[in-house]
């Protein structure tokens, strides 16, 4: 049996699902191959890893899962039936998972990876990994709390050093959100031991006999009211909210609940531009290049190749349009490091130098690019 057919049976999966991968492992130097799963349910991300430095080590990590919306096409609720929901914040930022593995020998690594990737990577349009390393400068405890909780955790890297659509007052921070265990489970953040890592924050809980679906519109609505329209488009407030809902049978279901300003889709479900705007920044998180076929897989997971295909002609605007915001942005990084002095150090002389090389029109958002990038706004 190949390690593909392997990796397939592993994961209860169709082979389709699955992605090879042969990377290095920054945090520990180590060579990892295997199969990741794309199937959009708690499989998401998952691995199953084939060799450690080219010996073979066999072994399943799952990874973040894939939320859903609690209803169906149609908007129609389908909640299990509900013992308790715990109600966290949603974060906007690049979800970093931190788990662990072993090699052939017995001896185990620490590391972190993506969703759909098996470590953490610096990209064209994102330096995830010294980002996440400044992270763990600030929080040294993080690399204990695998073994501290007995299984893996996902964070959220999020601020204005790493914006998506919510703009945040803080430059660069991360949050615990999650544990998931070995066999795939997730676990509350308000179970875990953070050892004063922030915590996601907690917004409330729902007993059994309390009506979800009353109590998922008053939250969605409360959240829009308290969401501001910000500069380019984005959004000062909050994404949204992850529902945490523990089963009459023991399981944990994760729902995620966003008000209608950050909704990626609309309330029954169909595709739009949010939709696959939101997609294509997504896409820089393990891609370098933005096009229909890389983006394609990812639209896959939530829509039909139909609903797609007739959306084909605003997917390929949103593409254009994302494409075209992230080479100014980069031509804009590049004129800044060339200028030679920072924002901090002199900032009119740096808008002065860069006046002659951007159109008056464009010169505030060139500003406004800097400035998140060194986290200044």
């Amino acid at each position: 049996m190949d390690d593909l057919q392997t990796a397939a049976e592993t994961l209860a999966l169709d082979a389709k699902w699955l992605q090879e991968f042969d990377v290095v492992d920054p945090f520990n130097d180590t060579a990892l191959r295997g199969f990741l799963s794309r199937r959009p349910d708690h499989r998401y991300g998952a691995l199953a890893v084939t060799h450690v430095n080219e010996e073979s080590a066999p072994q399943l990590v799952f990874a973040t899962p894939k939320l859903h919306y609690p209803f169906d096409r149609q908007g129609r609720f389908n909640f299990p039936p509900v013992r308790e929901i715990e109600i966290f914040e949603k974060y906007d930022g690049t979800n970093v998972l931190a788990y662990a593995y072993h090699d052939a020998r017995g001896r185990r690594y620490l590391t972190y990876k993506l969703r759909l990737s098996p470590v953490l990577r610096n990209g064209r349009f994102g330096a995830f990994l010294d980002l996440w390393r400044e992270m763990l400068q600030r929080y040294p405890v993080v690399p204990e709390l695998v073994d501290v909780n007995g299984c893996s955790l996902g964070f959220e890297l999020y601020g204005r050093r790493n914006t998506h659509l919510i703009l945040y007052e803080e430059p660069l921070d991360c949050v615990l959100l999650f544990g998931v265990t070995a066999d795939g489970k997730p676990l509350s953040p308000s179970g875990l031991d953070s050892r004063g890592v922030p915590v996601a924050t907690l917004y409330g809980t729902l007993a059994a006999g309390k009506d979800p679906v009353a109590e998922y519109g008053a939250i969605r609505e409360r959240l829009e009211r308290d969401n501001r329209p910000a500069e380019d488009g984005r959004i000062t407030g909050v994404e949204g909210a992850v529902w945490h809902v523990r089963t009459r049978d023991g399981a944990t279901v994760l729902f995620k609940c966003k008000p209608e300003s950050v909704e990626e889709v609309h309330w029954v479900g169909s595709i739009n531009k949010a939709a696959v705007t939101a997609t294509c920044w997504n896409l820089f998180e393990t891609q370098d290049v933005l096009t229909y076929e890389t983006l394609h897989p990812l639209l896959a997971e939530e829509y039909a190749d139909d609903e797609i295909e007739r959306f084909r002609s605003c997917i390929d605007e949103c593409i254009a349009e994302v494409c075209e915001e992230m080479e100014f942005k980069n031509r804009v990084m590049d004129e800044y490091r060339q200028v030679g002095i920072t924002l901090s150090e002199n900032k009119g002389e740096v808008m002065r130098r860069l006046s002659g090389r951007f159109r008056k029109q464009e010169m505030k958002k060139v500003f406004t690019l800097i400035a998140l990038d060194e986290g200044r706004r």
